[in-house]
């Protein structure tokens, strides 16, 4: 009996392996785009590109008996582990009723099922990878065809039509061919086909165990997240070759109540159940009540105002770390390619800070096997962070050097007069101050805090951590008039992405940012404020961030502009109704 966890993560260094290879593949793919010469005649054309096909496909190739050895080896030693994990659990069942069964390692029967098993899951994806090489580069050459006809017919230059034949690549490629002509990515074929593999193996020798001790009850393991088809029969008690009653309990058949032995049942296609042998005459009791499988998929939590399975909520966990390794993927491809990755980067920056948001607020946990992508590595982290900040909000500071937190700090927080509050509200505001401090002095470096209010002080939330990726704070927006603080780490201004929160939210009246320092910003909407103007002067600071971010300056040269360009637009905010303190 293999434990659905085990079963869960029993592939994962496989799956990075195959990975490596895909990602591999895919900057390859990316440089040969990169390298394309539109401006030949179309006879040289054509004779490039059925080279570079061909280079393509023997480098596959390559890259294929590079990897086979250790794929096989990894296997074999995963089919092993599995199978003496699941016949320990087995036979413990046996020992504990007084039953002696054979030593596996002895046992030539099941020592021929698990030499079986391993064939036949090292045959499949053997039969897999070996479609890799045509697979890939027929994507590649009708890559290569829709971005020369793309600047041939004048509607795209050639820069943009490589970076959009990357990108398309870096999110759809796929890299083998199963018999029916569905295709898939690498990764999801290994996982598909090491868990199926394994899982049935161990079904088999647990049958073949059964068949030898005279075993004729059989009970399924139960899971949170069980797919909903499973979930009827998981965690119940069945009779081998025929529904029956026994001992005053109805035993429904094994086979036809779970589909044991068919690719969408029990074992079958990516299941991470088992069974186990039982002994109804001998007092062997459920494992699981009626109660605890209710519990398992109960709609129980909570998250965007609904409530969900766990079932549901890991599907909706996966798409986003679908999403995260996407952007991983798209920015490795461009960085090969040459080609402008600015906006992967932002994109990259997002989906981890929503993968972050999404695990904190729905209890799960965070599993990098499925985000990772071969070659994003530090160096490439931190060129995409630096990319992100650079292009979308400056984060929360034109000086990105964090600064922490000290009872100085905090006592050189001042109250400031302002319209929104009475004299009572700015002393609640400057305590609200000094509290949030304290809670910022216990997190991580670079992170930040913040907490909204009523428009008379009264708490609408509790304080807000920001993600410890993207560092920034991400508050609600209320159907109530309210007031907004947070802090800035680096102790800078306003952000542009700040500014253009509190222009383009109606109900926000006023915004502060309070410097690890102790040092308070605040922008107020007074009874004058303009809202189209206001809107339209952070949507041109906005476009104007973005355009200095692409161009060449140097990062000191483009922080300092930014800054420049945040002081012209908050000037021109106060003559559209807007208060600034500082």
């Amino acid at each position: 009996m293999l434990a659905p966890d085990y079963l869960d993560h029993a592939p994962d260094r496989l799956v990075l392996l195959w990975q490596q290879v895909e990602d591999d593949i895919l900057r390859d793919v990316a440089r040969r785009i990169a390298k394309m010469d539109t401006m030949t005649p179309t006879a040289n054309w054509q004779l490039w590109r059925y080279e570079q096909t061909e280079a393509l496909r023997q480098d596959v190739v390559k890259k294929l008996a590079r990897y086979t050895g250790k794929s096989e080896a990894e296997i074999r030693r995963l089919m092993q582990e599995a199978a003496t994990r699941a016949m320990e659990a087995e036979d413990e069942i046996y020992y504990h009723y007084g039953k002696e069964t054979t030593p596996f390692a002895d046992n030539a029967t099941l020592q021929a099922l698990l030499n079986a098993g391993y064939q036949q899951t090292a045959g499949t994806f053997h039969n897999l990878t070996a479609t890799t090489a045509n697979t890939v580069s027929g994507q590649f050459e009708a890559a290569l065809d829709r971005a020369h006809l793309k600047v041939n017919s004048g509607a795209f230059d050639y820069k943009s039509a490589v970076k959009s034949a990357v990108d398309s690549l870096a999110d759809t490629m796929k890299y083998v061919t199963y018999p029916t002509g569905h295709t898939d990515t690498l990764e999801v074929a290994c996982r598909r086909a090491v868990l199926t593999g394994v899982n049935q193996t161990g079904a088999k020798l647990q049958v073949a165990r059964a068949d030898e001790m005279g075993v004729e009850f059989f009970e399924t393991t139960a899971h949170g997240g069980a797919r909903p088809s499973h979930a009827e029969w998981q965690g119940r008690q069945f009779h081998r070759g025929g529904a029956v009653d026994y001992m005053g309990k109805h035993y429904p058949d094994f086979e036809a109540a779970t589909g044991y032995g068919t690719g969408a049942g029990l074992c079958g296609w990516n299941c991470r159940h088992t069974f186990f042998a039982i002994f109804p005459e001998l007092g062997a009791p459920p494992a699981w009540t009626q109660a605890d499988l209710e519990a398992l998929n109960a709609r129980d939590i909570e998250y965007n105002g609904g409530k969900y399975t766990r079932y549901e909520i890991s599907q909706m966990q996966r798409a986003r770390e679908r999403t995260v390794r996407k952007y991983k993927r798209r920015y490795l491809a461009e960085d090969a390619a040459g080609a402008d990755t600015t906006a992967s980067a932002v994109k990259l920056r997002q989906a981890r800070q929503e993968l972050a948001d999404f695990i904190s607020a729905t209890g799960g946990r965070a599993d990098s096997s499925r985000t990772s992508v071969a070659g994003f590595g530090r160096s490439a982290s931190s060129k995409a962070m630096w990319a992100a900040k650079k292009a979308a909000t400056l984060n929360e500071t034109l000086h990105m050097e964090p600064q922490p937190v000290t009872m100085k700090s905090i006592s050189n927080v001042k109250p400031f007069a302002c319209e929104t509050l009475d004299s009572s509200g700015q002393r609640q505001l400057q305590n609200a101050h000094k509290r949030l401090l304290m809670t910022a002095s216990k997190q991580p470096s670079g992170v930040e805090v913040g907490r909204l209010f009523d428009l008379h002080m009264k708490p609408l939330t509790q304080d807000v951590i920001g993600g410890p990726d993207g560092h920034t704070v991400k508050l609600p927006n209320p159907t109530e008039p309210y007031v907004a603080i947070h802090t800035h780490p680096a102790c800078g201004n306003f952000s542009n992405g700040d500014l253009s929160n509190f222009a383009n939210t109606s109900n926000l009246k006023l915004l502060t940012a309070i410097g690890h320092n102790g040092h308070v910003y605040a922008v107020e909407k007074t009874t004058a404020y303009q809202a189209n103007y206001a809107q339209r002067a952070t949507h041109q600071l906005d476009r104007q961030i973005k355009q200095l971010a692409l161009s060449s300056i140097s990062n000191e040269q483009f922080l300092e502009k930014a800054e420049a360009l945040i002081s012209e637009c908050l000037k021109e905010l106060q003559g559209y109704g807007i208060k600034f303190y500082e």
